[in-house]
């Protein structure tokens, strides 16, 4: 039987996925060597036909699944400076299941590519003309899981996908878009992953002041205010404790509670400004693992948005995994 095989390297985890030539599900989970999982779930390497990679960058060349050859390695590699903490660990995967499985079609799929749909105002950062020539622009992440959430809601509420709607993607990483017709219209990640709402290590949304002041008055090199960035904050810059949602929800810490309340009220914020992208809101999807698992998180950025009286709430679980495996299958069938 022919098999699909989707990796999706993500910031905190290496999460893997086998599906049938009809995208029904066969394992799924998150491992650290993909062949001896492989082995285990009794695939064998000869049925797999296609691979899907997700790709958290593909800058402004790669707008759509792209079939992988030499050459798209090679741009591929040319794109690591525009995400430095992802592309790398996802090349070094992408080449070791090339070697591994060499006959079979590995595709590239892009975060950033859901947002393409996204006007010029939108995407445009307010720098000289000159640094948006060279790629310095809004992209966009998360993208392979709102295009799941748009297609997967329907289907779950048997309701057409509402005109307006907000799907927030808390979880490791966060973020939220503004979809107008099944279209990104706005979102809160920019130019880089650390943008936007506060998260388990990173910022989120900062004052590019304190980043200045960072450099001049403690000293901070470049290499050492990007771990500032996105190792050291958020969550757990705040909290002292952890950057597990979990872990502060169960904590006596009042620095634990602050983080928590920082972390709703930010989202909340961030929510009402992606409402005027739209014109307004007509539903909110809560999806990742806080946003699916999560009641308290939840309840408390709701809570915030009361005034918007949004109608419908729903919760869809996070599955990137099933959105690359149907991209694969298409390319297959082409």
């Amino acid at each position: 039987m022919p098999y699909m095989l989707v990796v999706n390297a993500g910031s905190s985890s290496l999460k893997v996925a086998v599906y049938t030539d009809d995208l029904q599900l066969v394992c799924k989970g998150s491992v650290s060597g993909v062949q001896q999982w492989l082995t285990e779930c009794g695939i064998a390497l000869r049925d797999i036909v296609g691979v899907g990679h997700r790709i958290v960058h593909g800058g402004r060349l790669f707008i759509a699944p792209t079939i992988i050859d030499e050459g798209v390695v090679e741009q591929l590699e040319g794109l690591t400076p525009l995400i430095p903490l992802h592309m790398p660990i996802a090349l070094e995967i992408l080449r070791e299941l090339r070697l591994l499985l060499p006959a079979a079609l590995h595709v590239a799929c892009f975060d950033t590519a859901f947002h393409v749909t996204q006007d010029a105002m939108a995407r445009r950062l307010p720098l000289p003309r000159a640094y948006h020539d060279r790629g310095y622009q809004r992209y966009g992440f998360h993208g392979l899981s709102y295009e799941h959430v748009v297609q997967a809601l329907p289907a779950q509420s048997g309701k057409p996908l509402p005109q307006r709607l907000l799907v927030a993607h808390l979880g490791n990483g966060a973020s939220m878009c503004a979809i107008l017709d099944g279209r990104s219209v706005a979102t809160t990640m920019g130019y880089s992953t650390a943008d936007g709402l506060v998260m388990g290590t990173r910022t989120g949304a900062i004052d590019p002041g304190v980043l200045v002041a960072l450099m001049r008055n403690e000293g901070l090199t470049p290499d050492e205010l990007q771990d500032l960035l996105y190792r050291q904050s958020g969550l757990l810059g705040i909290s002292g404790v952890s950057s597990d949602m979990r872990e502060l929800l169960a904590s006596s810490e009042t620095h634990a509670a602050e983080a928590v309340d920082h972390y709703c009220y930010h989202a909340a914020r961030h929510a009402g400004s992606l409402a005027v992208a739209m014109g307004g809101v007509d539903a909110i999807v809560f999806t990742g693992g806080i946003g699916e698992n999560s009641e308290v998180i939840r309840s408390k950025i709701m809570h915030h948005l009361a005034w918007m009286n949004i109608g419908t709430q729903h919760v869809v679980k996070a599955d990137e995994e099933s959105a690359m495996a149907a991209h694969v299958k298409k390319l297959l069938a082409q």
